[in-house]
């Protein structure tokens, strides 16, 4: 059986609009998970977290779209989104999570240098752990992100040289730690 039914020009039009959003964010969502992710991963230190908060990031973007400003990164307001999930997380389950998470290195090492590396590698995951916020942040934005020093400072609501000055002070401090860990 053929069936017709009638729609109005304006609901049309709002189901293509509505459509683009979708279409839209479907490529976000396919150009920053892997971004949102390694961020994710860097706060969590585990991999199965970082999924979870990767996951719930897009579900909350996906939720506010409308709220995003047509001027904005949307590298940084999904990661404002991913920093509040994993708090809100934190706070939900108030128990440290493991800081140990290391990707495996190329088969090229010897077993002797991958051993090394990985020990070099905890190290500096555990230092930047340590490190205080918004240190961490930073370096951790900069780093795993990817992120330009502007959208750090609008992330934090600063200027552009103070994201320069924490991610120096961060990676200084990290050094630091570091190299008195090996002594």
């Amino acid at each position: 059986m053929f069936s017709v039914f009638c729609v109005t020009k304006g609901a049309f039009m709002r189901y293509l609009y509505e459509r683009r959003e979708k279409m839209d964010f479907e490529a976000t969502y396919a150009a920053c998970f892997h971004k949102v992710f390694r961020f994710a991963l860097s706060m969590a230190g585990n991999a199965n977290e970082a999924e979870e908060v990767a996951q719930e990031t897009f579900f909350r973007a996906m939720k506010s779209i409308s709220t995003l400003k047509s001027d904005a990164a949307v590298d940084a307001w999904l990661f404002r989104i991913a920093r509040n999930v994993y708090i809100s997380r934190l706070r939900k389950r108030k128990r440290e999570l493991p800081e140990e998470h290391m990707d495996t290195l190329p088969d090229d090492h010897s077993i002797e240098q991958q051993l090394e590396d990985r020990d070099q590698a905890a190290r500096i995951l555990q230092a930047l752990h340590r490190l205080p916020e918004p240190y961490k942040e930073i370096f951790t934005l900069r780093v795993y992100g990817d992120i330009p020093y502007r959208q750090i400072a609008a992330l934090f609501d600063k200027g552009e040289s103070w994201a320069r000055v924490t991610y120096y002070r961060a990676r200084m401090m990290l050094t630091e730690t570091v190299e008195k860990e090996m002594e």
